[in-house]
């Protein structure tokens, strides 16, 4: 059986687009770990990825489901934002990576 075609994937940070090449059956944690390991974050559950659902509204991607079962815009190149999800209530206790710091202020702005 022949390997399923790889999948384009893009990702905008906020200095940043990253693009990526995912299978079909990868799922959303997959495809985050993908992107924060590129970046260089370890300090990673204050963010996610976001992407606009085939309805217009700004959806979560969820990280146990297959990306394609997910209510993405099926087009030529799927199109996520990494984005902060929570924001620490003191920075300077919680915060211990300089990127971390650095893109949950960025993503405040």
């Amino acid at each position: 059986m022949a390997p399923s075609p790889d999948i384009n994937v893009r990702v905008t940070t906020m200095d940043a687009e990253l693009e990526f090449a995912i299978q079909s059956n990868t799922t959303g944690k997959q495809l985050f770990d993908q992107v924060v390991k590129t970046i260089g974050l370890r300090e990673i559950w204050y963010f996610g990825l976001q992407y606009t659902d085939t309805k217009g509204f700004p959806t979560w991607l969820k990280l146990n489901k297959k990306v394609l079962s997910q209510d993405v815009k099926k087009d030529s190149t799927l199109m996520f934002k990494f984005r902060a999800k929570f924001y620490p209530e003191d920075v300077g206790e919680e915060i211990i990576q300089d990127v971390t710091m650095y893109s949950t202020v960025i993503n405040a702005v």
